[in-house]
């Protein structure tokens, strides 16, 4: 399976959607609330990867299917080897915080985060002829 760039409204309202719960994540860490920075860095890749699915086919009805299928299509997309890895690996930080709860959200582990989601959507923006610029003051914005 090949990831194909088109733009279209539903893709655009996708990563929309990943953007600004990317800056809810931002202000969750500002706010010293890690497990909500973590979760927020993780769900806007969720929102990035269904962007990238979108024309793919299938209904997603679980951020794991989400998951599964961006996976199998990354592979051949030219995605960075670091930027596939990025979205188990929070996934898996997400889990283990909020669903299995064997694990503390911290700080460092928030901050970390953060900054995989960032090259996350960076990166798939980018692949589909977005781009996010720091501009006005330190926001970031979609440019088409």
């Amino acid at each position: 399976m090949n990831l194909e760039w088109d733009s279209d409204e539903e893709r655009e309202e996708w990563m929309s959607q990943a953007l600004l719960t990317l800056h809810a994540a931002e202000e969750m860490l500002l706010g010293d609330l890690a497990g909500d920075c973590i979760a927020n860095s993780f769900l806007a890749m969720i929102y990035a990867a269904r962007a990238a699915l979108v024309g793919r086919g299938g209904e997603f009805t679980t951020w794991e299917e989400v998951i599964t299928r961006f996976r199998e299509a990354a592979a051949e997309s030219g995605l960075s080897p670091e930027n596939r890895r990025a979205l188990p690996v929070v996934a898996e930080l997400y889990r283990r915080v909020f669903v299995v709860g064997d694990m503390e959200a911290d700080p460092v582990t928030a901050s970390a985060c953060l900054d995989d989601a960032r090259s996350f959507l960076r990166e798939l923006a980018g692949m589909m002829g977005l781009s996010v610029d720091e501009e006005d003051e330190g926001d970031e914005i979609w440019e088409a």
